[in-house]
């Protein structure tokens, strides 16, 4: 079994690549792809970039490439939850796409042509795993549910209730749904692991700076946790 995994940003892999052995490095479309053993199992790992189009690029670049049985996307993300705060884990039950708006028309906020889904869904089996492996991480709330994704940082009140009440999202990012949406299409079972990093506010960016390197650390135990296990 091969394992890809992609974060949007240097910080999200760099571990995880400086923890590989016997590597392999390509690059393409402008994404380095590190292709390796990481606990002792096949990964590709990629950092694609901020934003849906990176992400989608990456993820359909690494499924024709290097035809991987799993994805799994990294990374922090903005609350939406009350009950989540900074450095605790949300893990992916289903993705959507909060900024997917053609309801002038008569279609569903976040309804996604093509696939008539407004929730892309993971395997449960595939989450079950990741989430058992998240286990390993003490004094952390972790849940499971909706991750939003879209091409905005979110850091007002009115769009984090946006978000929360009409897709029941328990966290905003802007690269998960795009990967899920590229996994769905070429049946390859995916999840997204998002450690929170900031409460999607006007405290934003304040939080951000301060907390993102704290709450990687924790995706990248659950990632190595679940390599091993």
């Amino acid at each position: 079994m091969k394992i890809g995994i992609i974060g949007a940003m240097d910080i999200e892999v760099k571990e995880l690549i400086s923890s590989m052995v016997d590597i392999k490095k390509e690059t393409i479309s402008g994404i380095d792809f590190y292709q390796g053993k990481l606990e002792d199992k096949d990964v590709v790992v990629a950092e694609c970039g901020i934003g849906k189009v990176y992400a989608a690029v990456c993820a359909q670049t690494m499924i024709l490439k290097y035809e991987p049985d799993i994805i799994i996307n990294t990374g922090v993300a903005g609350s939406l939850s009350t009950e989540l705060r900074i450095g605790d884990i949300v893990i992916s039950d289903g993705v959507v796409q909060h900024d997917y708006d053609a309801s002038p028309i008569g279609i569903p906020a976040g309804m996604i042509s093509g696939v008539n889904l407004i929730k892309i869904p993971c395997r449960e089996e595939l989450v079950k795993k990741i989430f058992k492996a998240a286990e390993i991480l003490e004094d952390t709330n972790i849940a499971l549910g909706t991750i939003a994704s879209g091409d905005q940082f979110i850091c007002s009140k009115e769009k984090k209730d946006f978000i929360a009440n009409t897709f029941d999202a328990l966290c905003a990012e802007m690269e998960g749904a795009a990967i899920g949406h590229v996994c769905y299409i070429n049946n390859v079972d995916f999840c997204i692991i998002r450690a929170m990093s900031d409460m999607a506010d006007g405290s934003a960016h304040m939080d951000f700076d301060a907390f993102v390197e704290i709450a990687v650390e924790k995706t990248i135990l659950i990632i190595k946790n679940f390599l091993r296990n």
